[in-house]
């Protein structure tokens, strides 16, 4: 499964999956800031994530499939490969990050948190 020939289109496609990344993360970051609520903001933002990352692949599929079988199941490999990766990361980074987002919310809506009075 070889990826050579296609430096330019594999860049391409490794940009757009950190860029679905980094949009699922802003989106996750602000609608936790602006909403307080973290299960439904992290399922938004890995299903944003998730969507992303198929069109990419399905972009690959139609980039590679006119070329060769090897770069047409080495970008499916990859992507898939990205994928998992980059959501395993979106998912983790928001769990170890959520009592930062959950301050900001509590912060900018004045609403105090749990245990606290006043």
């Amino acid at each position: 499964m070889t990826l050579e020939g296609s430096n330019v289109a594999i860049t391409v496609y490794i940009l757009f999956l950190l860029i679905a990344l980094a949009l699922s993360y802003l989106y996750a970051w602000k609608g936790m800031e602006i909403t307080g609520l973290f299960g439904s903001q992290v399922f938004v933002a890995t299903v944003i994530n998730l969507f992303l990352g198929v069109c990419a692949i399905f972009g690959w599929f139609f980039y590679a499939w006119g070329i060769s079988e090897a770069l047409f199941l080495g970008g499916l490999v990859l992507g898939a490969v990205l994928l998992a990766i980059s959501e395993a990361a979106l998912i983790i980074t928001l769990f170890v990050r959520r009592d930062k987002f959950m301050e900001a919310f509590h912060e900018r809506s004045g609403v105090p948190e749990h245990g606290e009075f006043g």
